[in-house]
């Protein structure tokens, strides 16, 4: 692996200390039979007991992207995984193959069983303890993980805490004996689910102001706070307007043929197009329209990290731009004279102490 090119080139490579296949550019074509190299230094078990060094690539730089993690990994034939926890949050697309998941918050209770197969995703709440199986003893199973690793490692530069932290999130994963299977209806229009089902076939909801002949599903996840999930759906003949996210983003073509353009304010674009099993990463702060090609309208999954809109306090931000708020001072000073008179009043059992509010 010393001839490969480093990261920048533009090219596949292998890093050492990460033990990853990395990919760059903007496109990463045909996932279900991009090529994959082993993870020396990590181990997997096989039918027969046998540790192999997984196999997998990394396509985290894809667009230039630093702060949302997607990979892909195999799961050997009729073996599994590893047990583990990371603090992280993470959402699989399974891509391939058949299995299932065992994981649980508690140390002490027993592990819930998710079964999954090809076109599932199912939801990892952060630091839950979680293991996959491989079900297919002649055949891997593919799944490509979306994650906040990047992110959290920049954030807090230390590998301990996010894969060796002894903090709990029982208000996102609780072992609830319904948590894969129950479906509600969440904040700002979004399905709360922790499992979907073949999610090329969810239903999605029109959105007029997102294009012509756009659907999209939106998801709450896992408790996640930073990755947002959507299921988009371009109708024969639509197209998804130019727009600009304040996020980093991934997409994987699910279903059907496109295009996509990316431009600058200066001029400068770009169009490349891709299909089924092709993934996107279109760089942050350029933006990108899509467009379907083809005779079959498009479906994809669309993952972002949205850490800055949440930095910023922006809740609920169902558009697809975004921007940082001006913020504009509506007041230059406090008024500390009806301070002053609040809190007398208060001292002199006048009036009562205000609630906070919820961060």
């Amino acid at each position: 692996m010393t001839d490969m090119p480093g990261a920048g080139s533009g090219s596949l490579y292998f890093d050492e200390r990460r033990q990853f296949l990395m990919v760059e550019g903007v496109i990463a074509r045909d996932i279900p039979n991009f090529p994959l190299l082993p993870r020396p230094k990590r181990a997997n078990k096989t039918a027969t007991s046998t540790s192999v060094a997984p196999r997998a690539a990394a396509f985290d730089s894809l667009g230039g992207n630093t702060t949302l993690g997607v990979h892909v990994s195999e799961v050997p034939p009729g073996g599994e995984k590893q047990g583990h926890r990371h603090l992280d949050e993470a959402t699989f697309y399974i891509i391939s193959g058949r299995g299932w998941s065992e994981l649980r918050q508690g140390e002490d209770v027993p592990d819930q069983r998710v079964d999954w197969q090809a076109g599932d995703i199912v939801t990892i709440p952060s630091n839950a303890w979680h293991k996959h199986y491989n079900a297919d003893p002649d055949r891997p199973a593919l799944q490509i993980a979306f994650k906040n690793t990047r992110w959290l490692r920049k954030l807090f530069h230390s590998r301990e805490f996010v894969y060796a932290n002894d903090f709990r999130f029982p208000e996102r994963y609780n072992d609830e004996p319904d948590y894969w299977t129950r479906r509600e209806e969440g904040n700002y229009g979004k399905v709360k689910t922790n499992y979907i089902h073949d999610v090329v076939r969810d239903a999605v909801t029109p959105d007029a102001d997102a294009g012509e002949g756009i659907g999209m599903t939106r998801y709450s996840m896992g408790g996640h706070r930073t990755i947002d999930h959507a299921l988009v759906e371009i109708a024969v003949g639509g197209h998804l307007r130019p727009h600009t996210p304040l996020a980093e983003e991934a997409i994987l073509v699910l279903q059907g043929t496109g295009r996509t353009t990316l431009s600058l304010a200066d001029g400068q674009t770009s169009t490349f197009e891709w299909k089924a099993g092709d993934l996107i990463a279109p760089p942050f702060g350029v933006t990108r329209a899509h467009e379907q090609t083809g005779d079959e309208p498009v479906r994809y999954w669309w993952v972002k990290n949205n850490f800055m809109e949440r930095a910023l306090g922006i809740k609920g931000n169902l558009s697809l731009d975004g921007a940082l708020p001006a913020r504009w001072p509506g007041v230059i000073e406090a008024d500390r004279a009806a301070f002053e008179a609040a809190r007398d009043a208060i001292e002199a059992g006048l009036l009562a102490i205000p609630g906070g509010r919820d961060e």
